[in-house]
Order: structure tokens, then sequence, then C-alpha cells
């Protein structure tokens, strides 16, 4: 067994023996599962009037050790007379592809992507709350972990799949605001958590033990998709 396989089995095994807290975190008092971390990707617009409230309840959720909280900045009501200043087309086309993935017609804002399987507006938190107390809290199939300047995913594949793909998300760690000088927040701070700057498809992963070129100092997420960049998550990592 290689070091690095071996680094990865054991955290991957010391995730999974982790006993789960009860402490409330992110405003809400349901157990964390650190071996299956929700990965919440926030599409979220400063033309939205809705979104400020799905942005604090992303930021609130992204203080748990069982989530990963992305915020995706998309320029949709931009043809309302203010153009997001964060926004990048990429951004809007993950967010489509995810909606055709999951059978909806889309896109909207505030719209939350729960580990590429479901989808909601994030806007309250009594709901977010329900699900987190219903939701699947087996550890993920795959396990991923930083090595260096490089990613190691490593696991057995699962049924009926062939092949996942490897996603690399870039962000602005914690907080960035801003205030738009138009729009529905004209004049309004707004606040993005973890802001995303980029991502890319770092490769193709078929099962067993590959590394992948992914130097991040900090401000990083890598999601192992099945089937597809916007395909539901079975594995995840983030480096804040």
């Amino acid at each position: 067994m290689t070091s690095s396989f071996a680094r990865i089995v054991c955290a991957f095994v010391a995730l999974v023996a982790a006993p789960t807290s009860l402490a409330q975190q992110g405003g809400i008092n349901v157990p964390e599962h650190v071996a299956r971390p929700v990965v919440m990707e926030l599409f979220s617009s400063q033309g939205c009037g809705n979104c400020p409230a799905a942005n604090a309840n992303v930021q609130k959720l992204g203080e748990r050790t069982d989530v990963i909280a992305l915020t995706y900045p998309v320029g949709i009501w931009d043809y309302l007379g203010w153009d997001d200043t964060f926004a990048k087309p990429e951004f809007l086309e993950r967010q489509k592809r995810y909606n055709r993935t999951l059978g909806y017609r889309g896109p909207y804002t505030p719209q939350v992507i729960y580990s590429g399987e479901k989808h909601g507006p994030g806007t309250d938190i009594n709901k977010l709350a329900k699900g987190f107390a219903a939701r699947d809290i087996t550890p993920y199939p795959v396990g991923v972990a930083f090595d260096g300047d490089k990613v190691v995913v490593a696991g057995n594949m699962p049924e009926k799949m062939t092949k996942a793909s490897v996603v690399l998300v870039r962000f602005r760690t914690g907080q960035t605001k801003v205030t738009p000088a138009a729009g529905a927040n004209q004049g309004k701070a707004m606040t993005y958590w973890n802001l995303v700057t980029g991502y890319e498809t770092i490769g193709e992963w078929t099962g067993g033990m590959q590394k992948y070129q992914a130097a991040c100092n900090s401000g990083c997420a890598v999601l192992v998709q099945k089937d597809g960049a916007e395909g539901a998550i079975i594995g995840a990592v983030q480096k804040k």
C-alpha cells in the first residue's frame, strides 16, 4: 500500500468512526455527520431580492463540520438594470446543467443544489433543519483528500457506475461583501459566503486510487460527481 493511499484510507476510516456532534451549529441543532458532508452550491444574484436571506443561511450552515458551502454568482437578473459584479457565464451554465440533470426547467435564484441530488431556495432555515435531520448520513462511497499539490481519490466504483468527474472549485474563503448601486438590492449591503471564482473538471475517476493535479493553498473544494460534472456527489473535500 502506498503512503498516499494509506493516508487517504486512514483519513476516510477516521471520518466514518468519528462521533457526531449535538452542539448547535449553523443555526440548527441537528447532529453533524462529517463522513458525509452536505455540499450546498448556492446560485445567487445581486439583482435578486430574496437572495440575501439564502446567502445568510448558507453562511450559517457553512459553520458546520458537515457542510461544504459554495456560492456561485449568476447574472440572470442583469436585464433589470444592474449587472452582477461577480457573475460569470460558466456559473449559469453549471446551474442550467444541474437543472437538466434534476429534471427541473430552472434556473432560478436563490437556488441551492444539495450534493447534486436535490434543489430548493434555501431561504427558510426551518425547512433546511428538517432536511438535515432527514438526510442520508451513510459515509460517501469515495474518499477524497489533498496530498500536497494533488488530490487523491480512492474507493470502489459504486454499482451501476463506470466513471465519475473530478471537479475542482475555487472560492474566496469566508465573506465577500458588495452593495449594488441599482436593482432589487439597491443600496443594501450583500454578503456572500465562499464566493466561487472558478471551477474546472480536472479528471475522470474510474475506481481504485487515482491522483489529480489540484494545487491549492486555501479556498478550494474537490467534488467527485456521478456520470458528469453536474451529477450526484459521491465524495468531497474542501480546503478553507
